[in-house]
């Protein structure tokens, strides 16, 4: 069967967008969503009081869930999925309501087709899982078992009851597929990868088996279950097969070839299922263990649902997810395909990018339609034939395409006409590499080379870097950079001939390894490649999302939430003159605490490292999920341009101040050669100048907010900050931070203010915050009594005794709280304290509402700090003296 090749084009008018977070919203302009097609991803057919329909999901921004009268095949009801740009899972049950799972905000949601509402149940676990894969209804208990990616989750859901998180099915296993539920043994079927598991979950021991065990072949999931008269079939993901269980044994007993979304329910009667294999439907006999061809024709597609119609004698379903539709009687042998009048729908834009044309790419997520808008005269065309689009490149007038999930390497000219099969055409597929995802593609224009780094299939280990020699159309080589991670950056430098390649530490699994993600540097002029690691920094990085490189030598990347500068080869560099006061340390609570206006100070000048990495904070948030979305562009004015976790911001090559201009939507970063940035937020093509992205329209940082502190600046210290991991020390030059050396992890420094999303230190010295490696404590208590210290959930965890010291990093009338959700109750025996001071003076004492002080103290007195104001230091029950450095000693708690 041939697909249409749709290159139509149509104008779509331009319509302005709101910038998030930004007043300067009429600098973006909307172009419009540009991907439109249809894609059915489930379906299934419900009979209730006497009447079928079938409910087909379908993809688009957002889902939607479109109702068919069987007996017309005509549409009549069709609603949004708020919130979901896709519905994996579908479940019916006997009165005729209908659960539907979505992504990436993993709801549930309820449609009654009796009243045609639509209810949003809301999300089904608490955790940061985006996706239901699938749903199976108890009839008997009224409930309904899910399961989750990336927890690898089940969770169950009662009407009365709301949602239970039964936990992750399997350790290590991130993906929990599929899930059927047998009624007479109270126990659930769990399908998990990778690589693949099959758990029987006994829910009245609590017992769990892999069924699994004995399966020789490689395979990433159990993606399809189902339970039909004793016997349980699970579709295997990646070999094409379905296991044939007997459940009295629970030993397998067959197995045999299918593509189908398992097998159907029996067929009334018999005792025979239906699934499909190589565009035919097929009858299985369970008991005999033998399988019978029909004779049908799905046009090449695999039934993506099979359902039986016990009164009519028919398994009807959906064959492939472009709305073709089957109906075959087995009573008389016949078979009739018929195609669902679904409305396509716009869906989400995956990956965007340029050619030197000025064209616009835009792939469309999960299907891979391509679309290609041309600015200059606003007309947009959609092509279909190759997968989602991970990568875009361009060589010497021909673009490379890198697709999922088979991991393909396609080649366009687009001079010439689309046209499936020939161009784009397939040069080079990387899944017998077991790679699925070619998300890093760098070309050498000269020597004709692509590189590509790719990301393993689920279940497999290790992400490639592939060196392709574009004219011979056949590989140089293959090299692991290192073993569990994948590549998902690269950037050639051309001067020397060096290929850098970034990676993640997440592996085809879905599972993080134990070493951080690296910057890998292979040397060309080589006869024989290896990879060189490049450390970045002391800590732990998730991913190196984007690399590039710079005529200069320097090499600019996105580290996390961090933008970097990498230099090969370094000049020495003139450090800030050094404060000449004396450092001193002290040791509390197995930490190193810092003194920041005398620790904080450079070190004497050494000779440089022969490389060096400096790291620049853009935005606090840490990585979310295990994709990557960043881009780094060369701007037209001398700027470089960027995305890290939907932000868009401008980094100056002179002093590497960084901008942010957008934040919440912006994913991929294209540029075009008319001066503007393109870059996609759902399923709209955006765009703004760049000569309008000045300073002046840039967001201000969120400034950082300390619990009951007041002040932003302070001539003594108002907190302390903690390294919970490494972090860098910022040095403020000439209104700049610039990085000035790596601090480890599980120091205390003192914190003088606050400005924006950095510590002030002392003497000039910054930390930046990130929740994930930082956390700031106001205070401190100490008890005369042993007093219960209490757990999250308000259980006894244990007693605080006298003599301990224990932060606190907030507090309300009633409780402090000492981090974590842990808390201690207010008492008359538990004494708060923000710092102590030693008086080198005779001091007078203050009382709030009295101008004149009510006594003076001695010299060499000692007191506790309850609270600041200003600068005064409060000693508890209104009384306060004013702080004078010549005349007293203030330490922070």
């Amino acid at each position: 069967m041939s697909i249409v090749i749709m290159c139509i084009s149509f104008i779509i008018p331009s319509f302005k967008g709101q910038a998030a977070s930004n007043s300067e919203e009429t600098i973006f302009e909307n172009l419009g969503p540009k991907v439109e097609y249809l894609n059915v991803i489930r379906g299934k057919s419900v009979t209730v009081q006497g009447k079928t329909y079938y409910v087909a999901l379908l993809q688009g921004e957002p889902a939607k869930v479109a109702v068919v009268d069987y007996q017309t095949k005509k549409v009549i009801d069709l609603k949004e999925l708020e919130g979901a740009k896709a519905a994996w899972s579908i479940e019916s049950t006997s009165d005729g309501q209908v659960y539907i799972g979505t992504t990436p905000n993993e709801h549930v949601y309820k449609y009654d087709l009796l009243t045609n509402n639509l209810e949003d149940l809301g999300k089904a676990t608490t955790n940061s899982d985006t996706v239901i894969w699938d749903l199976n209804y108890d009839e008997k208990n009224d409930r309904l078992f899910g399961v989750t990616s990336y927890g690898g989750r089940v969770f169950s859901y009662k009407q009365e009851e709301g949602f239970e998180d039964l936990g992750t099915v399997m350790q290590g296993r991130q993906y929990a597929r599929s899930v059927v539920y047998d009624e007479a043994e109270d126990t659930l079927y769990v399908g998990v990868g990778s690589p693949a598991a099959l758990i029987k979950w006994n829910l009245i021991t609590d017992e769990k088996t892999n069924l699994l065990e004995e399966y020789t072949k490689s395979s990433s999931s159990v993606y399809d279950l189902d339970i039909v008269d004793g016997q349980l079939f699970a579709k295997m993901e990646g070999t094409n097969e379905i296991l044939h269980y007997d459940l009295e044994t629970d030993e397998m007993v067959n197995q045999f070839q299918a593509d189908s979304r398992g097998v159907s329910e029996k067929k009334a009667n018999a005792t025979t299922v239906f699934y499909s294999l190589k565009g035919s439907l097929y009858e299985y006999n369970y008991v005999s263990k033998s399988s019978k061809k029909i004779q049908s024709d799905l046009n090449g597609s695999s039934a993506v649902s099979l359902d039986i119609i016990p009164d009519e004698g028919k398994v009807i379903g959906l064959a492939g997810n472009l709305g073709k539709f089957y109906d075959y009687n087995y009573q008389t042998n016949t078979f009739k395909l018929t195609v669902l009048k679904l409305p396509p729908q716009f869906v989400e834009i995956f990956r965007i990018g340029s050619s030197s044309t000025g064209d616009i790419y835009s792939s469309g997520f999960i299907s891979g339609y391509l679309s290609r808008y041309t600015p200059s005269i606003a007309m947009n065309q959609t092509f279909s034939g190759i997968g989602q689009v991970e990568g875009i490149t361009e060589s010497n007038g021909k673009l490379y395409f890198g697709t999922y999930p088979n991991g393909d390497i396609y080649e366009y000219d687009p001079t010439e006409v689309w046209s499936k099969g020939s161009n784009p055409k397939k040069i080079l597929s990387l899944s017998s590499d077991g790679q699925s995802r070619p998300s890093a593609l760098v070309v050498d224009d000269e020597n004709k080379r692509l590189f590509i780094g790719s990301v393993p299939k689920r279940g497999e280990h290790s992400g490639l870097v592939t060196i392709y020699d574009t004219e011979n159309q056949e590989i140089i080589d293959q090299i692991v950079l290192k073993e569990g991670q994948s590549v998902v950056s690269a950037t050639y430098d051309e001067e020397n001939n060096i290929l850098y390649a970034g990676t993640s530490v997440y592996d085809g699994t879905g599972v993080k390894t134990e070493d951080s993600a690296s910057i890998f540097k292979i040397d060309l002029n080589q006869e024989t490649y290896t990879a060189e690691e490049v450390s970045i920094s002391n800590g732990y990085n998730i991913m190196v999302s984007a690399l590039k490189w710079n005529e200069d030598g320097k090499i600019f990347g996105i580290v996390d939430n961090k933008f970097i500068v990498y230099y090969p080869r370094v000049e020495p560099v003139t450090e800030p003159e050094p404060d000449t006061e004396e450092n001193t340390e002290t040791e509390t609570d197995g930490e190193t605490e810092t003194n920041p206006e005398t620790d904080s100070k450079p070190e004497p000048e050494v000779e440089p490292e022969p490389e060096r990495i400096d790291i620049y904070p853009i935005i606090p948030e840490s990585v979310l999920g295990m994709g990557k979305n960043e881009s780094l562009i060369d701007g037209e004015d001398g700027y470089l341009y960027g995305t890290v976790q939907n932000s868009l911001f401008k980094v100056s090559l002179t002093n590497f101040s960084i901008k942010i201009f957008r934040q919440g939507d912006v994913n991929t970063l294209a540029k075009g050669n008319d001066g503007y940035l393109y870059f996609n937020s759902g399923a709209n093509l955006w765009r703004v100048k760049q000569s309008q992205l000045t300073n002046d329209k840039a967001i201000e940082p969120t400034q950082i907010q300390l619990p009951h502190v007041t002040v932003t600046e302070s001539p003594f210290p108002i907190a302390r900050v903690y390294t919970k991991k490494p972090v860098v020390l910022y040095k403020k030059v000439a209104g700049n931070m610039v990085p000035y050396k790596n601090l480890q992890s599980k120091q205390a420094f003192r914190v003088y203010g606050l400005e924006g999303q950095y510590y002030h230190t002392g003497g000039g010295y910054y930390i930046y915050h990130e929740a994930s490696k930082t956390s700031a404590y106001i205070g401190r208590v100490f008890t005369s009594i042993p007093t219960q210290i209490y757990t999250p959930t308000g259980e006894p965890f244990r007693m605080m005794l006298p003599g301990e010291e224990i932060k606190v990093f907030n507090y309300d009338n009633e409780k402090y709280d000492v981090g974590n959700g842990y808390t201690i109750a207010k008492s008359a025996e538990v004494t708060y304290f923000t710092g102590a001071v030693k008086l080198l003076g005779d001091t007078e004492l203050y009382k709030y509402g009295e101008e004149d002080p009510v006594l003076t103290l001695s010299a060499g007195e000692e007191l506790f700090i309850s609270n600041t104001d200003g600068n005064k230091l409060e000693i508890g029950n209104g009384y306060y003296i004013l702080y004078d450095k010549s005349s007293m000693e203030y330490s922070k708690s």
